[in-house]
């Protein structure tokens, strides 16, 4: 099959992360695989280059994540000439403005449509007439689509709830990770020693508690440093280590600044590639967000056998809450806070294994079967 993948954005998240995997395991498998990226083109493009595989990135000019009306006509236009150009089988789009703009251009040009959800925005705590905004525009998209995958059971949920599109048009794809990846996992000292390096710091017996979330509203690390304060006094041997970048990150270099007690345990390590390798250097990896989809973090986690302590948003309670993934309320600073602690001090548990759907293949046989039933 030809497939255009097209994203909104190249900047490497979690739904970036996706399309590369699924690209390369599809191309892989024989299938001709081109990606068309806006915003930030060079990071994706550089990593997909990375996998030796014949996979061509495109950029789009005029796709961008904020609404502009003129400028997405053109993108509009762009992507309408690159899939007439192209003459893919399957115009495969990702993240909400690439899903609207890719959606109806990609129909209007004769091919099949898929759209990968990877959480709606409807579902972010919004004002209500904003909402209802991003409801009417998925639900005028959706008549465009042949299928829409989410990757959890509760973005279907909410989409069917919300009359956006019916259930027989929906698939439930979690993502899923190569295991072929824990190989790259570094033992705990010298993983260690890479996030010591990251830090400027040194790392012996000090209990560590990982975060690697881009300083994004919807990921709410903010909520996890007043967390934090609560767990020094408790733990004071306790240090966080935040790696990531975004706009929010001077807001909590302010509030670490603005607390004592925070100088010299918070630590802001940056944006680091494949951070996943340096997991097994924690004691616990901590996730505070309001919204999620199905965090590919979380499934390193596990890959690496460190303890998970997370809200209780998106498809996060389908990832397996049990002994090694705790969840609690989003918004609440003193429950994470509690779990923190709780999970540091018990006693370690053996690792579980992935089930199968949360593997790479098993995610890429299903988007394959997708893919066959729309053509």
């Amino acid at each position: 099959m030809k497939i255009l993948m097209v994203i909104t954005e190249g900047d490497l998240g979690g739904a970036q992360r996706h399309v590369l995997d699924i690209s390369r395991e599809l191309s892989r498998r024989g299938h001709d695989v081109s990606i068309a990226v806006g915003g930030q083109f060079e990071e994706l493009s550089r990593a997909a280059a990375e996998g030796f595989l014949p996979i061509e990135t495109v950029r789009l000019h005029h796709t961008i994540r904020s609404i502009r009306p003129l400028e997405d006509i053109r993108g509009f236009i762009e992507i309408f000439k690159l899939v007439r150009k192209h003459k893919p089988d399957i115009v495969h789009c990702h993240s909400s403005k690439a899903g609207v703009l890719a959606s109806i251009a990609g129909r209007l040009a004769g091919s099949k449509v898929v759209y990968t959800a990877h959480g709606f925005v409807f579902c972010e705590e919004l004002p209500m007439h904003t909402k209802i905004f991003y409801i009417v525009v998925e639900k005028i998209s959706s008549l465009f689509r042949h299928k829409i995958i989410t990757v959890s059971q509760s973005d279907a949920d909410a989409a069917c709830a919300h009359h956006v599109v019916s259930g027989k048009k929906i698939a439930v794809i979690p993502n899923g990770i190569d295991l072929d990846m824990e190989s790259r996992i570094l033992p705990e000292h010298e993983a260690r020693l890479l996030l010591g390096s990251w830090c400027a710091a040194t790392f012996t017996d000090e209990k560590i508690i990982l975060s690697i979330a881009n300083f994004y509203p919807a990921k709410n690390l903010p909520l996890l440093i007043r967390a934090f304060e609560s767990v020094v006094p408790r733990m004071p041997d306790a240090r966080l280590i935040l790696i990531g970048e975004g706009n929010e990150r001077p807001a909590c270099e302010a509030i670490v600044a603005a607390n004592p007690k925070l100088h010299g345990v918070v630590y802001f390590a940056g944006k680091q590639v494949d951070a996943f390798r340096a997991m097994r250097g924690a004691d616990v990896l901590a996730l505070a967000s309001s919204k999620e989809g199905m965090p590919y973090v979380v499934l390193e986690a596990k890959l690496a056998g460190i303890p998970i302590v997370a809200t209780r948003v998106g498809g996060v309670p389908e990832m397996g809450e049990g002994a090694d993934l705790r969840l609690v309320v989003p918004h609440s600073a003193e429950m994470l806070s509690d779990a923190i602690v709780e999970t540091l001090r018990a006693e370690k548990k053996s690792r579980e294994q992935l089930t199968p759907e949360f593997t790479l293949r098993g995610m890429v046989d299903a988007i394959e079967a997708v893919y066959r039933s729309v053509i």
